[in-house]
């Protein structure tokens, strides 16, 4: 069994779709995510839901079809921010750091789609939604944070 290590910006960019963090409280804080609290102010209408999960399934379609432009416009402002920075740190451009790992991904997994996507709650522009990645259980996710800006829903579990 041979073992390769990963450079640290593709580690960080297969995080992001893993919805994982360093500190996931602190990263929950940072994004302003909706909280775990239900009632009946979290349920979106039917409209909102739609174009929520219309985004995760495009972003998740995205990443693993080697569309790192499009999933990259797809992350929140937040996210991208986070992204740039650690790649700043590892002396690289966030964007071809990024591109490298969902290109990786694709590579390793091909293409994937969003299975069962479940809007859990929304809160004014945050959003908890959970999903399967079709044949790829290590990446279903619970309540995984979303914002929307600009009117579109953004990926934001950075």
């Amino acid at each position: 069994m041979r073992i390769r290590s990963l450079p640290a910006l593709t580690i960080v960019a297969l995080s992001l779709l893993a919805g994982c963090s360093q500190d996931d409280e602190a990263a929950d804080h940072g994004s302003g995510a909706a909280s775990s609290e239900s009632s009946s102010e979290n349920k979106p209408s039917a409209g909102e839901a739609s174009a929520l999960e219309r985004a995760v399934e495009a972003y998740v379609t995205a990443y693993f079809g080697n569309d790192a432009p499009t999933a990259l416009g797809m992350m929140s402002q937040r996210c991208r921010t986070v992204l740039v920075h650690e790649a700043e740190h590892a002396d690289k451009r966030g964007e071809e750091a990024y591109a490298a790992a969902v290109e990786q991904v694709a590579g390793e997994h091909g293409p994937r789609k969003a299975a069962d996507v479940t809007v859990d709650e929304v809160t004014g522009d945050r959003a908890r939604v959970s999903y399967r990645v079709e044949g790829l259980p290590e990446f279903d996710q619970k309540g995984q944070p979303w914002a929307r800006e600009d009117g579109a829903w953004r990926y934001d579990a950075c």
